[in-house]
């Protein structure tokens, strides 16, 4: 992205927008606020959101992955049958699906849906590459998300500070409510929960 050769660089930031789209735009506003170059994805099928998350080199260092997640996954929702939904297990996008369909080299990937933070989502992800993988692994209040996206991109590009203190700082305010967990390293199962 051009942005990030400015005088004043714009550190470009991918949000995919899973289902609702409303959560997405006030993150987008949110990191726009504080100077990154926002791309958004609005993928209206599963092949979609796959797409998405096999874009391999020319995603931007940071994905977020904006949309809600129940026992099986992240929810998709339904579609007319024309629609192949192949990969969704009862509308939902589950971690067994994603794995070797996942090319994020180098990326951090932040996930705002409920019940993604855990082993299988980082595996799937860290499996295809991701430097780190961010997640809910409870059902955090809706309010507190978008807080804690701020705060973590707020520490990070403005504050200049390693990703393991983005997540612990942003953490903070409410971290029994968030319970965000972080994952890292390419292709292992080192974790730390904020």
């Amino acid at each position: 992205m051009i942005d990030k050769y400015f005088s004043w660089p714009r550190e470009p930031v991918a949000i995919i927008a899973i289902g609702d789209t409303g959560e997405a735009l006030l993150l987008r506003a949110i990191l726009e606020s504080l100077g990154a170059a926002v791309l958004l994805h609005l993928p209206g099928t599963p092949v979609d959101v796959l797409k998405c998350l096999g874009q391999g080199e020319t995603a931007p260092e940071y994905v977020i992955l904006s949309g809600h997640g129940d026992e099986t996954g992240f929810v998709l929702g339904q579609f007319v049958e024309e629609i192949d939904t192949s990969a969704l297990v009862k509308g939902s996008l589950p971690p067994a699906n994603l794995m070797n369909r996942i090319k994020l080299p180098g990326k951090v990937v932040l996930s705002t849906a409920c019940l993604t933070g855990n082993e299988a989502f980082a595996q799937a992800f860290l499996s295809g590459g991701a430097r780190a993988y961010i997640a809910p692994a409870e059902y955090p209040d809706g309010a507190a998300i978008p807080l804690f996206v701020h705060g973590f991109f707020y520490h990070l590009l403005e504050k200049q500070v390693a990703l393991e203190e983005a997540v612990k700082l942003a953490s903070n305010f409410d971290g029994d409510e968030l319970a965000i967990a972080l994952f890292q390293g390419t292709g292992g199962k080192a974790s730390a929960r904020s």
